[in-house]
């Protein structure tokens, strides 16, 4: 780094999920120029926004399903509204989102994934499942429809920034199969030598660039928090140990 102290990568993804990693590289990306990496930053990036947005969320809604419908999708009724015009904001957002990836602007295309996350909170909030259930719980089942559906829509957007969580939020959908591809080290021959290189293999991806259709009655995989929250002492353990190595 320009001030002669760097992270090594390596050694993060031993101690850090590698997720929330690539979620802080790709938010603090200026596209143009290096970037400096503050470990408080990371942590309150991976507490307020992976955990407590788009985790919290996820594990909410889908705990809410399995223990109140009998660990299904449940059916939805008449939409109202608010309901309409959640999953049609998330529906056009596919365009926009995918034209910022293809343009290589990440920082903004993610950005705008985690502002439509914090909108389906919203919305989850205000329709108060937990509430509605004791009146209508019809109402109810249309409430978790909506919001799983979002969810469901959410993981392809976050998935190129968010792989590993996007793959088990995809099986705890209660989807099979692979999400994205694999990466495979292959080792090919030359006339002359041999090499290593990393190959993507595009074979039983199920993921397409495109909004949730999700079926009715599919059961629901078990849940588990996508994210883990950091403890505050990280911050000044990482600058003794790890933020501050020198580079030769």
């Amino acid at each position: 780094g320009s001030r002669n102290w760097a992270v090594w990568m390596d050694e993060a993804l031993d101690r850090y999920d590698a997720d929330a990693l690539r979620y802080y590289l790709t938010v603090m990306m200026p596209e143009t120029r290096d970037t400096d990496w503050a470990w408080d930053a990371f942590l309150a990036r991976n507490n307020d926004e992976l955990v407590a947005t788009w985790g919290n969320l996820v594990n909410r809604s889908v705990s809410f399903a399995n223990k109140n419908f009998e660990g299904k999708i449940p059916q939805p009724g008449l939409m109202t509204q608010g309901d309409v015009k959640l999953l049609a904001q998330i529906d056009v957002a596919f365009g926009p989102i995918g034209d910022l990836i293809g343009a290589c602007h990440f920082k903004q295309a993610l950005g705008e994934a985690m502002a439509l996350a914090r909108d389906v909170n919203k919305y989850f909030d205000e329709n108060a499942p937990w509430f509605e259930i004791k009146k209508d719980k019809a109402r109810t089942g249309t409430i978790m429809y909506v919001t799983l559906r979002a969810i469901d829509s959410l993981k392809i957007l976050f998935a190129p920034f968010l792989p590993f969580t996007c793959q088990r939020l995809h099986r705890m959908l209660g989807y099979s199969g692979d999400l994205l591809g694999k990466q495979i080290v292959r080792e090919y021959e030359e006339a002359t030598r041999k090499h290593a290189a990393l190959t993507y293999d595009y074979g039983g991806v199920t993921a397409q660039w495109k909004p949730s259709q999700l079926p009715v009655s599919q059961s629901l995989g078990p849940v588990a928090p996508l994210f883990e929250k950091l403890d505050e002492k990280i911050v000044e353990q990482e600058r003794s140990k790890l933020g501050t190595s020198n580079v030769e």
